[in-house]
């Protein structure tokens, strides 16, 4: 099996490369400039996502993988074109590829964030409700995903608040950095909103379990457990011998992801929110 996969260097990406070498050859594009780490089975090709695809791509693949993303993600309005070149025009480019290519399978990284938030677990059959940019990138990929579905297997993957060691920049380690260094903990309420976020190894055994998927599918990547910001603090605290300190503004809704279709289609994710922050804290 001959795999071409994006974001290779990433966070979900490095979790992953493993996984797909176990699977056969393993292609990986990289952004110009970068140097992409030495991975065993993994042929690394460099290439802008905002461009259109070299012609050095291989005639023949079986998968493609999208796993990047814009690194842009923050920076509206100046990040608009990148955000909206990789998530969607690159999609594009990629599904277009891999049909040409042969290609049997295609899976699209997409967020949990294209559905509204709510008091009840969200359903991948509820309607989207992309609130920003980066949302409305995102369904736009799903979108060109589906009308490729009569071309071959095209899977979107809604990730939820994906976490684990190593990661930088983002909720979890925020949540950690604020608690050892005496800062306050911004919760939404009194408890902050519930999400169920999904360990980074449980995320990786689900994108490379959606390559053996028969039929194309839409599906839900979060975690077994769910839990509010204030929980992830103390528990956060607990492992860093530290009483996390709060402060409170307005509630906002929940943001809780239904995993009846991953747990019937991909795997069950297994890491608790307890577990995966005490792998995080003792990796720092």
């Amino acid at each position: 099996m001959t795999i071409l996969v994006t974001g290779g260097t990433g966070f979900l990406g490095r979790a992953l490369l493993p996984r797909l070498t176990e699977r056969g050859e393993v292609l990986a594009l990289h952004r110009p400039g970068a140097t992409p780490p030495e991975v065993g089975g993994v042929r690394w090709i460099e290439q802008d996502l905002a461009a259109p695809l070299r012609a050095e791509l291989p005639e023949r693949i079986d998968a493609v993988l999208h796993i990047a993303q814009s690194r842009r993600y923050r920076e509206f309005p100046d990040g608009a074109v990148d955000v909206m070149e990789v998530n969607a025009m690159a999609t594009t480019r990629l599904l277009d590829y891999c049909r040409r290519a042969g290609g049997g399978v295609f899976v699209y990284a997409s967020s949990g964030a294209v559905n509204a938030p709510g008091p009840q677990p969200v359903a991948e059959s509820d309607a989207p409700a992309p609130a920003n940019l980066y949302a409305i990138s995102k369904r736009t990929g799903e979108e060109v995903v589906e009308q490729f579905r009569s071309q071959l297997r095209a899977h979107a993957l809604r990730y939820f608040f994906i976490y684990g060691p190593g990661q930088r920049a983002m909720m979890m380690p925020g949540i950690i950095d604020r608690i050892a260094g005496g800062q306050e903990v911004q919760l939404a309420g009194e408890h902050g909103i519930r999400m169920n976020p999904v360990y980074v190894e449980d995320a990786a055994d689900a994108t490379a379990a959606a390559l053996d998927l028969t039929d194309s599918a839409t599906v839900n990547v979060a975690g077994p457990e769910t839990i509010t910001i204030r929980g992830i603090a103390e528990l956060a605290g607990h492992e860093l011998g530290t009483e996390p300190r709060f402060a409170h503004g307005a509630p906002q809704p929940d943001l809780v992801a239904s995993t009846e279709r991953m747990e019937t289609l991909l795997v069950s994710p297994t890491t608790t929110p307890a577990e995966g922050l005490r792998l995080m804290i003792a990796e720092r």
